[in-house]
């Protein structure tokens, strides 16, 4: 339990540093400006966005977590989650490749695009129920350092164990939005462009860490521990 939770803390941590700040931080950043626009309390609703956000990540991760059960999965990673694991690292790996210019983002992030009308409603809104809603629709967002951690998050063991893990995962994300959050004036085009960049590096690291966590999983390569930590 304490590696994959050790395993879903860096992958937040680390991935906040590029891939949240280029996918999320836009986002972030239209919630510090309608916060300035309406001279609304910061803090208090900034941490209420990121509450809702990692209570639809706890969630996520319970229901991870129980299918995770129900495959056996919790109890080392089966080869039917290794083939799942390197698919998605595949696809992690692809998204990156966007980020960093190499391929059209737009078509690989298009299946998020259903989401946009209701975020923009919740963002019009304002208010506390604004803040909230559109905290819960970041959550649901089409995302690969999501479905990561909710991969690891099914090895767990049980529902309860990955509605945990997910929460750190989320928790570990919150500084450096928090930052951009509050920021949100500051940031000029050209910071933002090169947090896209970096974005990018990030999400493909995260890729080849599943996809070699998959090909562990079948046995094609071994595991690679840091301490108690797997890292894939």
């Amino acid at each position: 339990m304490m590696a994959v939770l050790g395993s879903l803390f860096l992958t937040g941590l680390l991935g906040s540093l590029g891939h949240c700040l280029g996918m999320c931080g836009p986002l972030v950043v239209m919630v510090g400006l309608q916060l300035q626009t309406r001279k609304a309390a910061a803090v208090p609703s900034h941490l209420l966005y990121h509450g809702s956000r990692l209570a639809v990540y706890a969630l996520l991760g319970a229901m991870a977590g129980g299918i995770g059960s129900i495959l056996g999965i919790d109890k080392g990673l089966a080869p039917v989650a290794g083939i799942a694991s390197f698919v998605l690292g595949l696809l992690v790996i692809l998204l990156g490749m966007g980020y960093l210019g190499w391929l059209p983002l737009g078509r690989l992030e298009g299946s998020g695009r259903w989401l946009s009308t209701a975020m923009s409603r919740a963002l019009d809104r304002g208010g506390t129920l604004g803040v909230v809603f559109l905290g819960a629709l970041n959550g649901l967002l089409p995302c690969g350092l999501v479905y990561s951690a909710l991969l690891l998050a099914a090895t767990a063991g049980g529902p309860l164990r990955a509605a945990a893990g997910m929460a750190v995962f989320g928790l570990a994300t919150v500084p450096a939005l928090l930052v951009v959050g509050l920021g949100a004036g500051a940031l000029s085009l050209r910071w933002r462009q090169t947090l896209l960049r970096v974005a990018g590096v990030f999400i493909v690291l995260v890729g080849i860490q599943l996809a070699l966590r998959g090909l562990a999983g079948l046995d094609v390569v071994s595991h690679l521990k840091l301490g108690g930590v797997m890292i894939w």
